[in-house]
C-alpha cells in the first residue's frame, strides 16, 4: 500500500477510536494527579496498551508512574525504524489539567493504537515505543528516564502539546535551572535579647532586594521566578533559618552567567546579615532543539488534514523537559490549538476549561492523525530520518 492509502486508514482508525480516546482524556482530566503521583493515569494508559498488543514495562527507569509500551513488526536491522511517542499526564497543584496534559496522553495513546492497528493489517514494518513520562510540571520525569535509557535506540521522538492561537510546530524554547537557597543564622528572643540573634530572614530580604536590582541588567529573555519557602515560625523569635526556591529561565547562552549572578546575590546577602548559606542545585530543563526536516513532515501532514499553521518554527518563553529529549534524538513537538481565535496563557482556569471543551476532542483527533501520518512517512521513506539525523548531528557540533 502507498502512503495515501495508509493515511486514509489512519483517518478511519482514528475516527473509530475517538470515543475511547475522549473517554481516556475525560478520565485523566477528572482525576488530576501531581508529579510522580499519576497512578490512575498510568494504570489507565498501560491497561489499554497492554490489551491492544503492546509489550508494557511498568515502573520504567525505577519511576512508579512511568512506563514504556512497545509494538514491533519485522526484525531489527540496519534499516529498522523505532518511532518514539512521549506521553504526559501530570496535573498542576490547585489547577488540575490547566496545561492540557490529558490531551497529550490521549493523543499519544491514539497515535500508537492507530499505527499498531495499521501495521498489523498491512506490510508496514517498524517499531512504536510509547514512553509514559511523569512529572513534566515539576520534577523532570523525562530527564530521569533519559538517564535510565528509556529513550535509547529511538529513530526520532514526537509529542503534541495543546496551545492557543494558531497551531504551530514548536521552535526553540528556554532552558531552566533551579536552586534551593538557605541561610542559617541564630535564634534569639526578638523582644528581650535581639542582639543575641543572627537574623536569617534579613539575609533573605537583602537577597530578594539584590535580585530586584539585578533584573535591570539582565538580558530580556531571562526570567527569575522564586517563592519563599521558609521565613521564620514565631514572630517572637529571631528567625534562625530562611529559604527560597528559585527558577532561572533563559536562552542557553545567558543561563550560566545568570546563575553566577544569583549565587553572588545569595552570598552577598549572607555576608551582610552575618549568616551561613548553602545552595542546592535542582536539575533544570534544557531548551528545545528544532529539526527542520521532521518539522516539514508534520507541516505537510497538517496541510493535508486542513489544520492552519503558523509560518516557521516560532520560539516561545516556556520550558519543557521534552527539550532534554530533543538533545538526545531528532524530535518534533507540534502545538495544536484549543482556541485558534486568540492567544491566552496555559496554567489558567480558562485553559483548564478548554482542555475539556468540544474543541479539545478535535485537538485529540487532529493530533492523533498528524502523528500517525508522520510516522507512516518515516517508516516508508528512510531517507527522511537520514536527513533528520544529519541535521541533528550537524547541530551538535
Amino acid at each position: 500500500m502507498n502512503a495515501g492509502e495508509l493515511k486514509k486508514q489512519v483517518s478511519l482508525e482514528t475516527e473509530r477510536l475517538m470515543p475511547k480516546l475522549n473517554q481516556v482524556s475525560k478520565f485523566i482530566y477528572e482525576n488530576p494527579e501531581l508529579a510522580f503521583e499519576e497512578k490512575q493515569a498510568c494504570e489507565k494508559l498501560t491497561e489499554i496498551l497492554g490489551e491492544n498488543g503492546f509489550h508494557v514495562e511498568r515502573n520504567a527507569g525505577g519511576l512508579e508512574t512511568a512506563f514504556t509500551a512497545t509494538y514491533r513488526k519485522g526484525e531489527r536491522g540496519e534499516t529498522h525504524i523505532c518511532i518514539g511517542i512521549a506521553a504526559e499526564y501530570d496535573a498542576l497543584p490547585d489547577l488540575g489539567h490547566g496545561c492540557g496534559h490529558n490531551l497529550i496522553a490521549a493523543s499519544s495513546l491514539g497515535a500508537a493504537l492507530v499505527l499498531k492497528n495499521i501495521m498489523e493489517t498491512t506490510g508496514l514494518k517498524g517499531e512504536i515505543r510509547v514512553i509514559g513520562t511523569p512529572a513534566e510540571e515539576d520534577g523532570g520525569g523525562k530527564i530521569l528516564l533519559l538517564e535510565k535509557g528509556a529513550f535509547d535506540g529511538l529513530s526520532m521522538c514526537m509529542m503534541m502539546h495543546p496551545t492557543s492561537g494558531v497551531t504551530r510546530i514548536a521552535g526553540k524554547c528556554l532552558s531552566s535551572h533551579g536552586m534551593a537557597i538557605r541561610w542559617q543564622g541564630r535564634s534569639a528572643h526578638a523582644e528581650s535579647h535581639p542582639e543575641n540573634g543572627i537574623n536569617a530572614l534579613d539575609a533573605l530580604h537583602i537577597y530578594y532586594t539584590a535580585i530586584a536590582c539585578l533584573r535591570q541588567q539582565l538580558p530580556e529573555d531571562v526570567r527569575i521566578a522564586q517563592i519563599i519557602t521558609e521565613g521564620g515560625r514565631n514572630e517572637g523569635m529571631i528567625p534562625d533559618t530562611a529559604a527560597i526556591s528559585v527558577d532561572i529561565v533563559s536562552q542557553d547562552e545567558h543561563l550560566l552567567p545568570t546563575i553566577e549572578k544569583v549565587q553572588n546575590c545569595a552570598k552577598g546577602a549572607a555576608i551582610a546579615a552575618g549568616c551561613q548559606y548553602e545552595i542546592r542545585d535542582i536539575t533544570g530543563y534544557l531548551g528545545r532543539r528544532t529539526n527542520q526536516r521532521l518539522a516539514q513532515v508534520f507541516r505537510d501532514n497538517f496541510a493535508v488534514l486542513g489544520e492552519p499553521l503558523m509560518d516557521g518554527l516560532p520560539e516561545d518563553f516556556g520550558t519543557t523537559d521534552f527539550g532534554n529529549v530533543t538533545r538526545k534524538v531528532p524530535a518534533c513537538n507540534p502545538y495544536v490549538s484549543l482556541l485558534p481565535s486568540k492567544k491566552i496563557s496555559n496554567h489558567t482556569e480558562q485553559f483548564k476549561e478548554l482542555a475539556m471543551s468540544q474543541r479539545a476532542k478535535y485537538v485529540i483527533e487532529i493530533s492523533t492523525k498528524a502523528m500517525a501520518c508522520a510516522a507512516i512517512d518515516l517508516m516508508l521513506d528512510h531517507r527522511i530520518l537520514e536527513e533528520a539525523w544529519a541535521e541533528f548531528n550537524e547541530g551538535q557540533e
